[in-house]
């Protein structure tokens, strides 16, 4: 008999190399699609994307969906399936992270900022989310490249650091121009969200390619 370990994927293969590029797309469109119905001067260089899915917002619960609980559950699926690839140990911590990241999408949809009351506790609670998104990923990076490697995904694991000195760089221009604030607004955040998908979605593909030449590459490994 098979153990639980053994057990062949519940999901289609395709699915799961998709998850990461699908994730990246969704939210784009959502961005882009969104931003160009509002008729009220919203801008992408001065405006907070999260202003699109705040209270009060045209269509604020579709973008919150679309641009943040469907890419949080793909990017789930994706980090969880990694998750049951790799083998027990420490060297898990940075998908951990990287899970708690996808979480932090999800629940910034589910928590809409309300743009007249920032202290309010949903308004709080989609900052934190927001946030811990993106520092959990910034720190998963540290960390997730010897799993990276022990997939064979030695090319990705190799320019994976490369993404946080990114982060860095984008935080520092921010700062001597004076035109960062507690969630990067403007061409600062969807410059932090481009390198955030742009690493998932190479993720999502990286798996589709490795997958394509060994179908039991990503088999659930035994405990």
């Amino acid at each position: 008999m098979q153990s639980l370990g053994d057990k062949a994927p519940a999901f289609p293969l395709p699915l799961i190399g998709l998850a990461g590029p699908s994730a990246a797309i969704c939210f784009a469109l959502a961005v882009v699609g969104f931003a160009a119905r509002r008729t009220d001067g919203y801008t992408h260089g001065t405006k907070a994307i999260s202003e699109l899915g705040a209270v009060g917002a045209p269509n604020a619960l579709l973008f919150s969906l679309f641009a943040n609980v469907i890419p949080g559950v793909l990017l789930l699926l994706l980090c969880g399936w990694l998750m049951r690839c790799t083998p027990d140990g420490g060297r898990r911590l940075g998908l951990w992270l990287l899970v708690l990241s996808a979480l932090g999408l999800v629940f910034a949809g589910v928590f809409p900022l309300d743009l007249s009351n920032l202290k309010d506790p949903v308004s709080i609670m989609h900052s934190a989310s927001a946030l811990t998104a993106g520092l959990a990923w910034v720190s998963a990076l540290f960390f997730v490249g010897r799993v990276l490697r022990s997939l064979g995904l030695h090319t990705f694991a190799r320019w994976t650091p490369w993404f946080a000195l990114f982060m860095v760089v984008n935080i520092f221009w921010q700062v001597l121009w004076q035109t960062t604030g507690s969630l990067l607004p403007g061409y600062g955040q969807r410059i932090a969200f481009t390198g955030y998908f742009l690493w998932f979605g190479w993720l999502g593909v990286a798996l589709w390619t490795r997958a394509s030449r060994n179908r039991a590459f990503l088999m659930p490994r035994g405990r």
